[in-house]
């Protein structure tokens, strides 16, 4: 196997990291090399080296005064981050055709029996769907799930008091059914000069086992501001979910009273199921459909795994992914929000396509060696406001997520008209229940498959959750959530815009700390732009914003003209006259 580069700063032994109380899981540089370094992120620092390598990241951000969380994490963190080496891949491609015909058939035969238990005994996929307040998995994904867990930090621009959170939390746990070892809350008093950056850097590894089973919060309060950092396991709660359950908890605190956002089979105040009034819901999850995805997700999973499953990569796809994962925040203010909202609305286009283009605009900045030109987009879509009764409003919390996806190049994920029409074809598909959603409803319904891919490391995870509020008590948060370390992804894109302000959380398994904070630094700057910079009015962002998409469409219609006119002319030279 080969060993990533950013190991060259060495890894405390296990048994001296867990005597640590700090979260620090490669050995720190030492304090003179850091001052030799000169490690200063300000604008006027741009000569100066920046950290690169987690380690010194790690180093720069030990001499803040945000203290570290008291639980260390726990899970899966020893292992370092290593690709398969030449010799096990090629004995991996060698054994890729007889891998997969054996996946294939225990897969298919597996299927089969499952296909004929549920429809002949649980009404097939609607009933299965419909006897529970969402779509479950079979228990190895959700064992698979369980390893992940979602950790997300709430800036507050208000102080706390620790007795009043404290009991805004009791209250918000005992109203939504959490028993004490599955929700918990702690509260630490910090000084002003804590900046989220360093909240981020340090809690997002707290490994949410030592601490409760399903939901654990963690308040820290200053003089000035608070920051709400939760964790919250991913088997139970989607990503939607787990921004509603603080979402819930601040609004505990200010109104005094705790909200019902957990529905359970059979309350009364809450029971989500799914729609059984509509027939052409249950004619697109009848036996055929289900049948026809027993043999394609059996044969998807032949080709993949049959090529991965000697791999260190799938190695990680179970959780275990080495504690190099990096992260990074960035959000844009009031102003660079609305501007930016204000011109997408004027060229009519879609944020989520934007937000998508941006991004991948940001992986490509990044060294050769750290891309992927193909990767595998996955995207994640929510069953429950538009399958599921009665109709509530987002607020509730549940995993009703069903994987989406599909494999462009890097090029193409930065190209605004595909990224529009896929997006146009995911609505499309969501909003009629057919193509790749029925099939994935069916898929993670019946057959408890949710579309993951054998080769973590080449998936680019984009989640794009739109507008969401906070309580107006809080006076305008800003929220950033991503999955902790065990996801081994290429990519992770986690935006959304709460209370106003556009909040984006970029995490890697692939790109080194500093690669990734110069890509999403420079996604950050092409989001500016696209409102026409700050220096500009909406009205002036309009008018430049138009005029540079006439301009891009002229320049594609000229190109596609050439393209035209080259295969005319290749025709014409080659047998004697043009094709149409």
């Amino acid at each position: 196997m080969q060993r990533r580069s950013s190991l060259v700063n060495g890894r405390r032994s296990a048994r001296a990291c867990r005597r640590s109380a700090r979260v620090c899981f490669q050995e720190p540089i030492k304090q003179s090399d850091i001052d030799s370094k000169q490690l200063d992120l300000s604008d006027s620092a741009v000569e100066r080296p920046s950290p690169m390598w987690r380690a010194e990241w790690d180093a720069f951000h030990a001499k803040g005064d945000c203290p570290y969380p008291p639980h260390p994490p726990q899970k899966y963190q020893w292992l370092p981050m290593t690709t398969t080496g030449p010799i096990l891949n090629a004995i991996g491609l060698v054994m890729w055709v007889p891998l997969g015909v054996v996946t294939f058939c225990i897969s298919l035969v597996l299927n089969l029996w499952t296909w004929f238990i549920a429809y002949t005994y649980h009404g097939g996929a609607h009933g299965l769907a419909a006897s529970t307040t969402l779509p479950l998995s079979n228990r190895i994904i959700r064992k698979l799930f369980s390893l992940v867990d979602v950790c997300n930090v709430t800036e507050i621009p208000k102080p706390w008091e620790e007795a009043k959170a404290k009991d805004a939390f009791d209250a918000f746990r005992v109203r939504n059914g959490f028993a004490e070892d599955e929700a918990r809350i702690l509260v630490t008093a910090i000084p002003d000069t804590v900046n989220k950056p360093e909240v981020w850097h340090k809690y997002r590894m707290t490994d949410l086992a030592s601490t409760a089973t399903v939901h654990y919060v963690h308040v820290l309060t200053a003089p000035s501001k608070t920051f709400v950092v939760g964790y919250t396991n991913f088997r139970d709660f989607d990503g939607t979910s787990c921004f509603n359950l603080i979402k819930g908890f601040v609004a505990t605190y200010y109104d005094g009273e705790a909200p019902l956002v957990r529905p359970a089979v059979g309350s009364p105040e809450l029971d989500l199921r799914l729609d059984t009034e509509n027939e052409e819901l249950k004619k697109k999850l009848g036996a055929m459909p289900a049948l026809r995805c027993a043999v394609g997700t059996s044969y998807t999973m032949a080709v993949q795994y049959g090529r991965w499953l000697l791999s260190r990569e799938l190695f990680d796809a179970f959780g275990c992914a080495s504690p190099e994962c990096c992260s990074v925040i960035e959000s844009l203010s009031l102003e660079e929000t609305a501007k930016m909202t204000a011109a997408l609305r004027a060229r009519k286009l879609k944020p989520f396509a934007h937000l998508m283009t941006t991004s991948a605009e940001a992986a490509k900045i990044v060294p050769k060696q750290y891309q992927v030109e193909r990767p595998i987009l996955l995207t994640q879509v929510s069953c429950q406001s538009r399958y599921y009764m009665p109709k509530v409003e987002r607020n509730v919390c549940g995993n009703w997520l069903i994987g989406l996806g599909t494999r462009p190049t890097l090029d193409e994920l930065s190209s605004e008209s595909w990224a529009s029409k896929f997006y146009a074809s995911l609505i499309d598909h969501i909003e009629s229940f057919s193509g790749n959603a029925a099939w994935s409803f069916i898929n993670q319904t019946v057959y408890g498959m949710s579309g993951y891919r054998a080769n973590p490391r080449k998936i680019f995870w984009f989640n794009n959750y739109g507008l969401r509020s906070m309580h107006e008590g809080a006076g305008g948060v800003t929220y950033h959530w991503a999955p902790t370390y065990s996801v081994a992804t290429y990519f992770l894109v986690c935006c959304v815009c709460v209370d106003g302000r556009m909040c984006i959380t970029i995490s890697s398994s692939v790109v080194p700390q500093g690669e990734l904070q110069k890509a999403v630094e420079h996604m950050k700057k092409m989001l500016i732009e696209s409102a026409g910079g700050e220096a500009l009015t909406t009205s002036e962002a309009r008018i430049g914003l138009k005029a540079a998409s006439f301009a891009a469409k002229l320049r594609r219609r000229t190109e596609r003209s050439c393209a035209k006119l080259r295969r005319s002319s290749f025709a014409a030279a080659t047998f004697g006259g043009a094709v149409a």
